[in-house]
Order: structure tokens, then sequence, then C-alpha cells
């Protein structure tokens, strides 16, 4: 029933700007300060209560607002400021406004008692983000059909199209794939064919009866065949390792068939699937675990399979769904320009059309070899756009501060180039590959015999060289991972040592992952059986047996002894790593870690550098990360755990054939695979040469080789992260205790003028220290070659307008439409991209006109250096026979 019109006057809202206040006349609403319960609800606006129940659950906010005692909101605040004090995702004037409710009435003055409750509601029975709020439901049905037949059938099929396709597009630079939120698009369609088509027919089995169509085609079928897909999107997880070895521009290892390829695929994967057992207590359960990546997809959920109201949001009245067919199809339409017709609109480096031959110029602003800065439009092409950033769902904090990491990592380039240090001024200054001492690639057939290292061969050739922004990425790996482990295991060791403790727990007592939840959502999934710790066990033991049966059989020369280093050395570090993905919607390997240990242990192994890659950098904590992914959605959606796993593993064991045989496919047919100028971009950039080029340095020379001769400033990153850690968690602990202090001394001592020019200057960039997220900044400084500010750039522009301004100004319409907008546009370029391919790029058809051939025309193109290799030598770097 709804409550009677109130009357509007003028007041102050809960952020304390002017705002519209309700208040009813009804006498029987007004209850005496010594009776019964206050309508407080009646004070909330319209458009308030929009944001704070954007999905029409604004009658159940009202009722928990007027059910809620003073004596009870008060605790519950008062356990939330303290619990996400280290919350980098809370809102932060929600944070403030709770601190100051709990003041007392008297200072926090109008509005006390409506605001306590509110923000009490959203912590017990809601949700403090506004993304979570945007896509969550706040009751269950658990009889709602969730493993049907049909949503098995479609989920498995779309799931074989997705490893196809991403697969398919991982060699490509930059790669083009179809998110889960895409997916649930094109499955929805599908789904009420089948609906319409298919007769209920059906069997009972242990007292359930299993239809064909059991009815209308429900959310929960919806998200589990969405979540089937997603798992299957990973398995191109050894790619890399197989594309190394088979290819001939790389090691060319014969033995590398189709059974190795299958072998190792099965085995990474369930690895990674019995490793996210673990992990889930750390990244699921946790109410702070938000990973914002997967709400689009939760989004696309509600749009589709809700009722969705007529409204008119800001002149908007388009429906969710029309609005992602339109944006789609006008995408898949328009990419045919910067994707083939006029490619300069992907690779607008229109900087150095100025002065194509200028080597300044184009190392500064280039988009191929260069370093993208200074340049304000970059790109015209989606898929360029958003290939550094999730630009549409990670939040802007975590875009803002890895971009100007980015900036600042671009300046260390230059003064590493123009120093010349390691020889980089002779090469470009930013690429992945590897290059010899007389510029051109490094061909690892000139100093290999029998997998092995020959020095003679070694000698008369040359080391690996490798840019500067190669470098850079390298150095910055290894201040990474002190830094995030430090600063994550002490900043959030509340959290994270609450989750260990659980884990012991469950593995000796069964404790349940949902006892004690603060949380509505682990407490509407209490309901539901959770999966046993010891069927991962099974599963993760299972891989290792298959692991060490592969290293037999195989001539890897790889001890088994690495298979269980690796899973120690994630054990350890793939906690922290996965948090900081849950909570900034960034995803990194321990990739840099693995390869400098396995370089100490087995120099001049190439394939057991390679194995220890694949099986501990991605299976565990890369795959299992994303497999962790699909249980927290889950776990929003309510679908019980139990069909998670069920699901993850059938489409795991179906997609590794697919995965396998499009490798095959990719490998034995796209002409000039893994080559800098093939024509349809299949250069490996992102995959096979970075990881050629890491073997090189890490799996052939060895790991003492790098640190002691080659590039000593390697083992001083380690040092230097751990400093900068110890430098951000000192500073942000005491930092809030004593420089308010500070301040004043400053105040009394200094001249007005001298005071005020410090407090607009330095105060200010001193209090951003105090909340900056050194984590955030590294990544943004290690995320070069081949990468480039060419392809942040855009990225940092739309997440400004995207998940800035518009959720700031424009809550409603963001809350709507910007998801859709993100999936729509990734589904335009995925679908055009695979036309294209095989339209006219499978038997490559090239369109030579300016417009195709401006971008690569000049010194951006070629990627030469600003030091010519010397003429008498026809080499760089140290003599021949004195090589370290």
């Amino acid at each position: 029933m709804q409550p009677p019109r109130p009357t509007v006057e003028i007041a102050e809202d809960l952020d304390g700007n002017t705002t519209r206040r309700i208040s009813s006349h009804d006498p029987e609403k007004i209850q005496s300060s010594a009776g019964a319960t206050q309508r407080f609800s009646e004070q909330i606006p319209h458009e308030m209560l929009e944001e704070l129940a954007p999905n029409g659950e604004g009658d159940y906010i009202c009722e928990k607002v007027d059910s809620m005692a003073e004596e009870e909101a008060i605790a519950i605040v008062q356990e939330s400021v303290r619990f996400h004090a280290d919350d980098w995702n809370f809102p932060s004037e929600m944070r403030e406004r709770m601190k100051r409710l709990l003041e007392g009435p008297k200072a926090y003055g109008e509005f006390y008692d409506r605001d306590l409750r509110i923000d009490a509601t959203l912590m017990r029975y809601s949700s403090p983000y506004p993304g979570v709020r945007a896509v969550q439901e706040l009751k269950d049905d658990p009889m709602v059909p969730i493993e049907t037949i049909r949503a098995y059938f479609l989920g498995v099929a779309w799931a074989v199209i997705g490893t196809f396709m991403s697969t398919f597009f991982n060699s490509r630079f930059p790669s083009i794939g179809l998110s889960g939120s895409v997916i649930q698009i094109l499955l929805y369609p599908c789904a009420k064919a089948l609906e319409f088509i298919l007769p209920d027919w059906g069997v009972t089995v242990f007292g359930v009866r299993h239809s064909l169509n059991p009815g209308p085609w429900t959310f929960k079928e919806q998200m589990f065949a969405t979540i089937c897909y997603n798992i299957a999107i990973y398995t191109t997880n050894s790619y890399g390792m197989i594309l190394v070895q088979r290819m001939d521009v790389y090691y060319g290892l014969k033995f590398v068939n189709f059974g190795y390829q299958l072998m190792l695929t099965l085995f990474v994967q369930l690895m990674g699937m019995g490793f996210a057992g673990y992990l889930r207590r750390f990244s699921v359960y946790p109410v702070k675990a938000l990973w914002p990546t997967i709400l689009p997809t939760i989004a696309m959920n509600r749009a589709l399979t809700r009722p969705e109201p007529k409204e008119n949001i800001y002149g908007w009245t388009i429906s969710r769904y029309r609005f992602f067919y339109i944006c789609t199809i006008s995408m898949a339409i328009y990419y045919w320009l910067p994707g083939y017709l006029f490619t300069a609109l992907s690779t607008f480096n229109w900087m150095t059309w100025i002065a194509p031959d200028s080597v300044v110029l184009s190392l500064l602003t280039g988009s191929i070899t260069g370093l993208g800065l200074f340049n304000p439009i970059t790109t015209f092409d989606w898929n360029v756009a958003t290939s550094s950033y999730a630009a549409l769902s990670q939040p802007f904090f975590a875009t803002c501060t890895m971009y100007f990491g980015g900036i600042l990592g671009g300046l260390i380039i230059l003064g590493i180039y123009y120093k010349n240090m390691n020889y980089t001024a002779f090469l470009p200054i930013n690429s992945s590959s590897a290059f010899a001492n007389d510029g051109t690639p490094y061909q690892v057939q000139k100093v290999v015999v029998n997998n092995q290292l020959d020095q003679n061969k070694y000698q008369n050739y040359s080391p690996p060289f490798y840019s500067a922004g190669y470098i850079l990425t390298v150095g910055a790996n290894f201040c990474f991972y002190p830094v995030y482990f430090l600063y994550i295991m002490v900043n959030q060791w509340k959290t994270i040592g609450q989750a260990y403790v659980d884990f012991y727990h469950g593995l000796r007592h069964g404790k349940g992952n949902y006892e004690n939840a603060m949380d509505v959502h682990s407490r509407l999934m209490a309901q539901y059986p959770e999966v046993p710790d010891w069927w991962f066990l099974i599963i993760l033991l299972g891989a290792i047996v298959v692991s060490i049966i592969f290293l037999k059989i195989y001539p890897l020369d790889t001890p088994v002894w690495l298979v269980f280093l690796v899973i120690g050395i994630n054990l350890v570090f793939a906690v922290p790593l996965s948090f900081l993905s849950a909570t900034t919607g960034t995803n990194l390997g321990l990739g840099a870690l693995i390869q400098v240990i396995t370089g100490f242990l087995l120099p001049g192994n190439t394939n057991a550098f390679l194995f220890a890659q694949t099986l501990g950098s991605w299976a565990l904590a890369g795959y299992g990360d994303n497999m962790v992914q699909d249980l927290k959605m889950g776990h929003y959606v309510r679908i019980p755990p139990r069909a998670v796993f069920r699901s993850q593993i059938g489409t795991i064991i179906i997609t590794i054939f697919v995965a396998v045989g499009t490798q095959d496919f990719i490998m034995n047919n796209v002409k000039g695979l893994c080559t800098p100028n093939q024509p349809s971009r299949f250069t490996c950039a992102n995959d096979g040469n970075p990881l050629y080029a890491s073997s090189l340095m890490w799996g052939l020379l060895g790991s003492d080789r790098m640190f002691n001769s080659l590039y000593p400033l390697f083992k001083w990153c380690f040092l230097i992260g751990t400093c900068i850690a110890l430098a951000f968690l000192f500073g942000q602990t005491y930092g809030p205790r004593y420089l308010p202090g500070v301040k004043e001394k400053l105040r009394q001592r200094l001249s007005p003028r001298t005071f005020g020019m410090l407090d607009r200057t330095l105060c200010p960039f001193v209090a951003s220290l105090l909340w900056l997220n050194p984590i955030l900044v590294i990544q943004g400084v290690q995320h070069w070659a081949p990468s480039n500010m060419s392809y942040k750039t855009p990225g940092f522009i739309l997440s400004y307008v995207f998940m800035y301004w518009m959720p700031k100004h424009r809550l409603a319409w963001w809350e709507k439409y910007n998801y859709v907008l993100s999936a729509a546009l990734t589904a335009g370029v995925a679908i055009s991209g695979l036309i294209i391919f095989f339209a006219v790029g499978y038997n490559p058809k090239k369109l030579e006109w300016w417009g195709n051939t401006i971008s690569g025309a000049g010194v951006d193109g070629r990627g030469t250096g600003i030091l010519e290799i010397p003429k008498d030598r026809e080499y760089f770097g140290p003599e021949r026979g004195t090589f370290p």
C-alpha cells in the first residue's frame, strides 16, 4: 500500500545539499515521541529512493528503515565504520556521513534519525556500494529453475563458441573476445526460442522432474548459462607455452603435437579449478571482495529477464534490450572503418604524421613503437580504447591511479633510453620483442643445441637485448611483488586473517563459509549446501598426478619437484593477489616472481621455465582467480555453489578439446603468424613475444647471469618495492595522527604568505598520499611493452566520464544504461572482427591507400633507435667472444 501524498519542503539531504523534505500530514503516521515507531521513510525524496533502491525494492527498503530501532542502527553504523575503515571501494561521502552520525543528533543536525536508519539499512539489508545496488536482488526464491537441460545446452554451446573466439584471437594485438555480459545478450534470444519451441517432456530423477521446457526462461537459468560460458573463455592459459614451443619463429620443437597440447591444457585448467577452492575463502565470501568487473554481466542479466517499467530518465525512454541491439549493430557496422577500411582511425598517431621521419616526435607520441605521450586523441577504435582498462566497469580511482602511474613509467623509460642504459638507444623505445646486437629479432635457434645453451654459439652470435619499455616492465614487476604482498597483508589483515582462520576451521571442523555473515548476500546464500573443500582437493590432486605423468612422457627435462614448488609459491602469494583483483578489478599473475626463481634453480632450461610460468602464473593464481569470479557471480545472484561447481567442471572438460583444436588451426593455417607485419594483426605481441623474451632472459640465460651481469639493476627492484610498501604503510598509519599537528606548527612559525603557498601546494599533495594506493601506481608503471599511453589515454577519458562524472550527476541513467553500453560495443567489435577476418583476412586482401599506410609509414612504424649501429662492426654492445 502506498503512503499518502506528502507535502514538499526545502531541506538538506544525505550529502548536505539542498533537497526536498517530505513530511506527512496523516495523523496516523505522526507518532508521539513516547509512542510507536515513526515512519522515517516518508522523509526520503523520490530521487534518493531511486538511488537507494534502483531495482524497484523501494518498499522493502522503506520497511526496514521504519522498523529499525535507533540502538540497533547505531550499533550497525559503529561496526560498519570500523569494518570498512580500510575499504578502498567504500563511498567516502558515506563514510564521513556515518562518522558524523555517531557524533549524535545535535552535532549532525536535521534528518539525523532518517539518515542513521538509511545507512544502517544499507549495511544490513542492502549494499553500501552503488554498483552492487544497481544489480542486486534482496530477496530469493529457491524454487526458481536453475540447472535445466536447456540452460546446460545453451551454456555449453555458447562456451564452445566463446572458447573458439578467445583462442582464435589470442595472438592478435589488441585481442578480441566476447565477455560474459556480451554472451548474455546473444544467449537470451536463443533461450526464448527454446522456450517457444521445446515441448514439456521430462523425466523424474530422485523425486525431481527434469523437463526440456519447465516454463518461462528465468533469470537464474540465464545467469547459470552465462557462468558456464565464463569459465570457458580462459582455456587459452596454456596457449602461450604451446605457441612459443611449437612455432618456428620461436623454438620450433617438433614433439609438441595435439596430444601434448591436450594433456597440458587439461591439467592446467583442472589445477586452477582445484586452487579456486582455496581462494574462495579470501575472494568470494568477504563483503569487501566486490569484483567490480562482473557487475556488467549481472546488470545485463537483470535487464533481459526482468520486466522493465517505462520510465523517462533525462529524456531517455528506450529499453535496455533495444538500446543494446542498436549499439551492437551500429558498432558492428562502424568497426569496418578502424578494423579494415581506414585503419589509421585505430592507430591514430596523427602527431607523427606532421614529421614522419622525426625520431624524437615518433618515440614521444607514436602509437606503435613510441610512448604515446602528449597525444590526447589516440584512437577511434573501441577495442583499442578499452584494451588497457575496463573503462565502464573498473572503479575510477583504480583507473586514475594506474593512468598516472603509466605517465610516471613513461618518464622513467625516457630516462633509461636517453642514458642508453643496456644499449637501449639502439633499439625501439617500447617493444616486447627480444633483439640481437644487430637490431634484428633474436633467433634462439642460433644458440641452442638440444634445448640447452651452447656457449660457443652464444659468444659468436649475441646476447638478447631488450627495449627500454620492456626493461621497465620487468623491473616494475619485481617492485610490484613486495609492494602488493606487504601492503595488502598489512592493510587488509583483518579481512585476510579472518579468512585464514575460517579456512582452517573449514578444513578442521567443517565450519561453513556463511556463518556469522554480516551482509545480506551471504545470509541469503546460507540456505544452499556448500561445496566441500575435499571436492576441490581431489581435483587438485588429480591434476598434480597428470602433470607428473606429463613431465615423464615428454622430453622437457623438467624435474617433478617444480610442480610442488610453484604450488607452494601460490599458496602464499596468490591470496593477496586475488584480493587485489576482487577490490580493484585488476588481474595480474605471479609470472615475474616465478620466472626469477626458476631461472636461479634451473638456468639454461627453457622448457622448465615455460612449464613453471604456465602452471605457476596462469593455472593457479590466474585461472583460479577467474573461477573465483564466477563463484562470486553465483554468490550475487543466488545460484547454489554446487550448481556452479558442476557447470565449471563439465564445461572445462568439453571446451578443452575446442581450445586445442582452435590452437592447432591457428598455428597451421594463419600465414605469417607471430611476425611483425602480419596483415590481420596476429603478431603475438601480447602472448608469444613477451613469453619468448622472458624465456630467453630467465630460462635460457638464467637469473644469475641476468641479475649479476646483463641487468644488475633488476635485483635492487625487490628492495625498492619493499621500501615503497613500508613508506606508504608507515605514512598512512601515522600520517593522520601527526600531520595535523605538524601543519598547525607550520602555521604558527611561518609567515601567512609562506604558509598559504604551502597550504595550496605541498599540503594537498601530502594529503593525497594518505589515500593513494601504491599497488595501483606500480601496476600503472609496469604496464608497458607492447602497450603504451595510446592504449591508456582513451580508457582514462572513458572512465572519467562513465565511472566518475555520470554516477555523480546522472546516476539513474548510469545504473540503467552504463553496463549495457559496455557490453553492446564489445559485442559489436567481436562480431565485426570475426567477419572481417574470414572475409578479407584469412586469405589477406590488402586495401592499399593512405588511410591504411600512414600510421606505419614513418619512424613509429619502423621502430628504429636514436643511435645508429656502428658501421665498422655492424653490431652494438660488447665485443663478440666477451659476452657475459
